[in-house]
């Protein structure tokens, strides 16, 4: 179904809510009950579908990359995944967050690594959240990953530009996944996966 036929859709279902239930009133609908209701864009932010899009492009390309075939070769080294740090001017840290348990899944179901869990490791994740917020000190890495016995750190970023005339306010967001050698501190691997989303009057 066309984006246009569901703004239709989606405008006769207000209009008819509207005339049953008096003064304006919408009514509550789930993603299933309306055809292409998850997919459609409700704003320039970020949401679920953006997030995974982005996340898969750069699971994809790290399977294939150097360092998933250095992996593939090693005897299923042990990977943390730690937040992607937000670069951007909204409120999606909890969503970023989120993403941890994706990637996790991912990689156990590659099955080429061991993934340790930060999920019962409260201080440390406290500790990794500060220096997010104090500005993101890579070295840092190295210790965090003695601490839980990790070989790897999966981690990132999430950046966005955003574009405005007189007709069209475009913003777009790109988001780095790396993969850091605990005991080098070296990338092995960086990949930017990217979502364009617009208001067009």
């Amino acid at each position: 179904m066309s984006a246009f036929r569901i703004r239709c859709l989606l405008g006769i279902m207000l209009a008819f809510s509207a005339a049953f239930f008096g003064c304006g009133g919408a009514e509550a609908v789930r993603g299933d009950d309306v055809e292409g209701l998850d997919h459609q864009a409700m704003s320039t932010g970020l949401d679920r579908r953006d997030l995974q899009k982005m996340l898969d492009e750069n699971l994809r390309a790290l399977q294939s990359s150097t360092a998933g075939k250095r992996w593939t070769a090693e005897d299923r080294p042990a990977v943390a995944v730690i937040p992607m740090r937000n670069e951007t001017s909204e409120h999606i840290d909890s969503a970023l967050e989120a993403l941890i348990s994706d990637v996790e899944t991912n990689l156990i179901n590659w099955g080429v690594v061991r993934v340790i869990s930060l999920e019962n490791q409260a201080g440390l994740m406290e500790e990794i959240r500060r220096q997010y917020a104090g500005g993101f000190d890579q070295s840092q890495v190295a210790t965090w990953g003695k601490q839980i016995g990790a070989r790897y750190i999966i981690t990132g970023k999430v950046f966005t530009t955003d574009e405005r005339s007189e007709d069209v306010r475009r913003v777009q967001y790109y988001m780095f996944m790396q993969a850091i050698a605990v005991e080098s501190g070296e990338v092995l691997f960086q990949n930017k996966s990217a979502v364009t989303k617009a208001l067009i009057k």
